[in-house]
């Protein structure tokens, strides 16, 4: 890996590490070769079970309304729902955003075409590092957006845990605590992954190339092309998600993800 070099654009990113994150420091080695669910071929055509998932609704609160004199002074629990009302609107917004940005993931981006450009095997491990990649980079857009982007981020990690339940469960390759324990593993990786990748992202192209390779390709062998191309094109999406306004993802609800190549 010393011998590789990669282009750099200059560009940098700031944003903040998930507070959900404690005390990864290095990306534990994938053992999970000889298990039977991470290496069942998954086809990439198999859609999000998102919109079946749960879906929390806002709930309103009808305006009071009074035959007599409208009262000027709120008391103190008045406010206090008032407030609360606003705030658990803004945040079953932000779930049901995350919802449907999670399916402009799953539903939209061209596994098979990843796979073949990256020299993947077409397996549930590769769909997963490859799913949690992109929900890297829309993370990191997140982050900018304050208490909207942590709630946006947590809900889309809830998404992700609840769509990878329903395709393992759909493989029934393996008995229920095996799953368990492989998803428990899967989970404590990709903290570690994020963290990663968001050193990789702030730092050099070479620092991302290698958190790429430990994740994605278990510190097997690769095509340092790859790697390049990866690299480039995460860079390229990053910047492209940083220069897209939150209102715009509100508004439009997908995210328009720019081909690998």
């Amino acid at each position: 890996m010393e011998k590789i070099t990669f282009s750099t654009d200059g560009t940098s990113y700031c944003f903040l590490t998930l507070q959900l994150l404690h005390n990864f420091q290095k990306l534990p080695k994938m053992n999970c070769i000889r298990r039977l669910i991470l290496n069942s071929r998954l086809s990439h055509n198999c859609r999000s079970t998102a919109r079946i998932l749960h879906m929390t609704r806002p709930q309103y609160l009808c305006r009071p309304v009074s035959t007599t004199d409208t009262q000027r002074s709120y008391n103190f629990k008045t406010l206090t729902a008032n407030i609360a009302n606003k705030f658990s609107l803004s945040k079953s917004r932000s779930r049901v955003l995350a919802y449907l940005l999670f399916e402009s993931i799953v539903d939209h981006i061209d596994y098979a075409e990843i796979f073949k450009t990256l020299k993947l095997p077409d397996t549930f491990y590769s769909w997963f590092v490859v799913t949690e990649l992109y929900l890297w980079m829309l993370m990191v857009r997140f982050m900018a957006e304050g208490e909207d982007g942590e709630c946006l981020r947590n809900t889309i990690l809830e998404v992700l845990w609840a769509d990878v339940d329903q395709r393992v469960k759909k493989l029934g390759e393996a008995r229920l605590s095996t799953v368990r324990a492989q998803i428990i593993e899967l989970s404590d990786q990709l903290r570690a992954a994020i963290i990663a990748y968001d050193e990789g992202l702030q730092t050099s192209d070479v620092v991302l190339a290698g958190a790429l390779w430990r994740r994605l390709y278990q510190q097997g062998t690769v095509d340092p092309e790859c790697l390049d191309v990866l690299v480039k094109y995460i860079r390229r999406q990053v910047k492209l998600l940083d220069n897209t306004a939150h209102e715009e993802f509100k508004k439009n609800k997908t995210v328009k993800w720019e081909p690998i190549q």
